[in-house]
């Protein structure tokens, strides 16, 4: 008889488990079957596990090896790969050069050494500054017998100043000999100043090419022998920044212009640029009259853009781009390999600067059409593409004869280099600066006197007090009449010009003229003050571009030529003339398409097209039959220069024709200029030791 389960107990929690569960009995062990159902073929899998973890083992330990081996052995791999053949053009053997690399690297990233030099840096350029500030005041304070003797004095104080700092910027090199080089450019600044700081647009330091490899190392992760088969040592060219050598590419056999930045500039950028605006505020409160900070604002904006090759490669496409639309143009630009921040491998142009007139003579390349061509490239850039290279000076433009297939009109090609300082202007605004530049060129009138002071208040911000400044500046000349009503008498006490096309030497400054605008800063009470404001309330666009005017009208004054005394006033005014009627066209337009439709209103829009029109092919055509006369001038005038230096004493061939080819008048300037600058060299030499 089965006896029934007990009865569990009920549960009041929920769920009604049990607490504590249940354990399951455990299975019986039945010991008559193996615990391993085949313990030979298991002992077997063991042991090629062991076997194959052993070998895993052994082959990771050697891959750790290698890789240890590797990494310590990395910056002497390029020099045992047997199937390239060594880099050529290295003066110093491998190892010798893999020495002073290594050396560069250690020293490029060493702090200590930074802060050293940094100091060194600033010190020796605020020294400068403080001893030319203690100059200018015991100068500015101290008792004339007679006005000439406190001009002379003056005169000597900046002769003295401009080479202390001189000095200053090419020890420190970099950015220092770029804001030198843009001193140098402003025509506003004494004769003094500009004349001595001259040197600083040609003459730089190179850097040592075992110290621009460790940097190229650096940016782009290859060393020379891996990205070229040859490198020139020498470098093509050194500017404040960079310098360029020619190479060979290793893959592709072309050959390349590598430029490199100097190592020290960007490692000392930030350092030197909160120098320099430290000091122009401290001057500034010395002399609160003299405001250089527009100096400051400008290299602390586009010095970090200048040294980004990324940048000025972009701003060699939109050139390129902006030139591709031309039927025929002389312009050439190099196209760009590759960029990075401080490396920038770009197509190798075998040509020479601008003043180089026995290059030119070599290849029968004519000097007049060159300055023509130049004056051309950068008014389309100025008043037709709104964008337009600021530091055109002579070691950034080439002159090489036309290649097969060249859309230049004539034997030559311009090519443009270092696209690092680039800007914009917006159509109104160089439409202005075109409607100014043309009222230049009319017949003084009270109307057109009032029209020039109109379009100065419009582009760059000033009244009638800064106007006769402002005049001088852009054109490079004393002013015109009407320009300055309290000093109506202009060089020698004569009648000032009309306009631009009466002056006598035209783009060039005669000997005359510069010496009346250097009396005429120099005596004139406040003069000096009233420029430093104008260069301070000047649009930074605007400043740009009386840079853009001065290093033009240099270059064309370094190319001695003959074609008349108002050529590039010409060449640009017409360029001015497309600049007007592009944007009278584009104004009527406008007044169009907002519903000037009337019979009144047509009449008068119909007006205003024939006015426009007129006015174009009133200065376009008409300066182009002036261009056609001193196109003749300029060969009667090579002519007679050739003719006189043939009759004259000890004429031969030779001299007549290097006479015509202008290379007698070069050598007499670069004389006169030694001699400036040997003359200033004494002075300061003398008045040191009364300084120090």
């Amino acid at each position: 008889m089965l006896l029934p389960s007990p009865r569990k107990p009920h549960d009041p929690r929920p769920f009604r488990k049990q607490y504590p569960p249940v354990k399951p009995t455990p299975k019986p062990v039945n010991f008559d079957q193996p615990a391993i159902p085949n313990p030979i073929e298991t002992a077997a899998a063991h042991e090629r596990f062991r076997a194959g973890s052993r070998k895993v083992a052994i082959g990771l330990g050697g891959l750790v090896i290698a890789g240890g081996l590797f990494y310590l052995g990395r910056d002497y791999l390029h020099l045992d790969d047997a199937g390239r053949s060594p880099i050529r053009g290295l003066e110093l053997p491998h190892d010798e050069m893999e020495r002073k690399v290594r050396e560069a690297q250690k020293t490029q990233s060493a702090s200590s050494s930074f802060a050293l030099l940094a100091l060194t840096r600033s010190t020796t350029i605020a020294k400068a500054v403080a001893l030319c500030v203690w100059d200018y005041r015991k100068t500015l304070n101290a008792k004339y017998d007679s006005k000439h003797d406190e001009q002379e004095g003056l005169r000597q104080c900046h002769l003295r100043s401009a080479n202390r700092i001189l000095v200053a910027l090419q020890s420190n090199g970099g950015l220092y000999v770029k804001l030198g080089q843009h001193l140098s450019a402003v025509i506003l600044l004494p004769e003094e100043w500009t004349t001595t700081l001259r040197p600083l647009q040609d003459q730089n330091t190179a850097t040592p090419l075992p110290e621009l490899e460790a940097m190229f190392r650096t940016e782009t992760g290859t060393t020379f022998d891996e990205a070229f088969s040859e490198i020139d040592p020498r470098p093509l060219g050194v500017a404040s920044l960079a310098q360029v050598h020619r190479a060979v590419d290793r893959q592709t056999g072309k050959q390349l212009a590598i430029k490199m930045m100097h190592p020290d500039v960007e490692r000392f950028s930030e350092v030197d640029m909160q120098t320099v605006t430290v000091l122009v505020r401290w001057v500034k409160r010395v002399f609160p009259q003299f405001s250089f900070e527009w100096l400051a604002d400008e290299m602390n904006q586009n010095m970090p853009l200048e040294m980004d090759f990324r940048h000025e490669a972009q701003n060699a496409q939109r050139a390129d781009a902006d030139f591709a639309g031309y039927r025929t143009t002389s312009v050439y630009i190099p196209k760009v390999k590759y960029a990075f921040k401080r490396v920038m491998a770009m197509e190798f142009i075998d040509g020479r600067r601008p003043d180089d007139l026995e290059y030119l003579a070599l290849h029968a390349i004519d000097r007049n059409r060159v300055s023509q061509e130049l004056s051309r490239v950068f008014s389309q850039m100025l008043y037709l593409h709104g964008f337009f290279h600021a530091d055109p000076h002579g070691g950034n433009v080439l002159i090489r004869p036309a290649p097969p297939g060249s859309r230049s009109r004539y034997n030559f090609e311009v090519v443009l280099l270092d696209h690092g300082l680039y800007f914009d202007i917006d159509e109104e605004l160089r439409a202005n600066y075109a409607r100014f530049w043309l009222s230049l060129l009319k017949p003084a009138s009270p109307k057109v006197t009032a029209e020039r002071r109109k379009y100065a208040k419009l582009i760059a911000n000033i009244g009638d007090d800064l106007y006769p400044i402002l005049e001088s500046a852009i054109t490079g000349r004393a002013g015109l009449e009407g320009s300055d009503p309290d000093n109506p008498l202009g060089v020698k006490d004569r009648s000032r010009a009309s306009s631009l096309l009466d002056m006598e030497g035209g783009a060039n400054v005669t000997d005359d003229e510069q010496e009346h605008i250097r009396k005429t800063v120099m005596e004139k009470e406040g003069l000096f003050v009233s420029i430093m404001e104008l260069l301070r309330r000047l649009p930074r666009r605007m400043l740009m571009v009386l840079k853009l005017n001065d290093l033009t009208r240099s270059l064309d004054a370094s190319l001695h030529t003959t074609h008349g005394s108002a050529r590039p006033f010409i060449i640009a005014a017409r360029y001015c003339a497309v600049a007007v009627y592009d944007n009278d066209l584009k104004h009527l337009a406008e007044r169009r398409s907002q519903g000037e439709t009337s019979l009144l209103t047509s009449v008068s829009l119909w007006r205003e097209y024939a006015r426009a029109w007129w006015s174009y092919v009133y200065f376009y055509r008409g300066l182009g039959l002036m261009e056609g006369l001193s196109d003749a001038k300029a060969r009667l005038s090579k002519i007679w220069q050739f003719t006189r230096a043939m009759a004259g004493k000890g004429g031969s061939h030779e001299k007549a024709k290097r006479a015509a080819a202008g290379l007698e008048d070069k050598k007499a300037r670069e004389d006169r200029e030694e001699t400036d600058r040997e003359r200033a060299r004494l002075a300061l030499r003398d008045d040191e030791g009364k300084l120090a």
